[in-house]
């Protein structure tokens, strides 16, 4: 091995002797081979510590998740997400009355009803939707049936003011029929006066049963 190198710099030097002789100024030496015996020989470096050196020397690159575009700076912030509202369909009895509770209050007393009782009935008649309109065709607030919409003289069923006023004449009369009984007004107020009467009692119909105890609920008083 060092026979070899020392030929190859021989020939190097008989190489630059020729051009010299030639003319113009001999170029720059080569740089001296390492002496693969000597001492001061630098090992090149291994390949994990390159790995690590250069580890060492790069800028952390950000990663986006596959999938997800990032505005430009210039763009701003996203905007937040629209959070849908929970439950739309569940309306609790005050928000289905509140907006009338100064005419509920208002025509409750001059009748002599407990508030919460008009409350739970337009609660549990309407929803609190005065546009509503049953399969029967009673309207409004209070589900007023054609008949007593007539006697009582209402001129729009759909007006919460004339339907409040109508709706609690209508059971302000029932509970002094049948003297102050909740179950039995509410069960003329559903069913008919007559219905109460025929049958002694709270009729045996389904509806007119579950609608006194889900009033009686939204009262409280279940």
């Amino acid at each position: 091995m060092l026979d070899d190198l020392s030929a190859i710099q021989a020939r190097i030097q008989e190489i630059q002797g020729r051009l010299a002789s030639l003319g113009g100024a001999p170029p720059a030496a080569p740089p001296a081979l390492p002496d693969p015996g000597s001492a001061q020989a630098t090992p090149p470096p291994s390949f994990a510590a390159t790995l690590h050196q250069a580890q060492e020397s790069a800028a952390p690159v950000p990663v986006t998740p596959p999938g997800i575009k990032v505005p430009p700076a210039s763009l701003g912030p996203l905007p937040p997400m629209p959070v849908s509202p929970s439950s739309p369909n569940v309306v609790p009895i005050h928000a289905a009355s509140g907006d009338y509770d100064g005419l509920i209050q208002t025509y409750a007393a001059k009748h002599g009803l407990d508030p919460s009782l008009v409350r739970a009935v337009i609660h549990t008649e309407s929803g609190g939707n005065p546009r509503a309109v049953s399969r029967a065709g009673a309207m409004g607030l209070m589900q007023l049936m054609p008949a007593n919409v007539k006697e009582a003289g209402v001129t729009d069923p759909f007006d919460p003011e004339q339907n409040i006023a109508a709706g609690t004449k209508q059971l302000s009369d029932l509970m002094q029929t049948f003297h102050g009984d909740l179950d039995l007004a509410l069960a003329g107020y559903n069913a008919g006066p007559g219905n109460v009467r025929k049958y002694g009692g709270v009729p045996p119909f389904a509806e007119t049963q579950n609608y006194i105890r889900k009033v009686r609920a939204a009262m409280g008083k279940d």
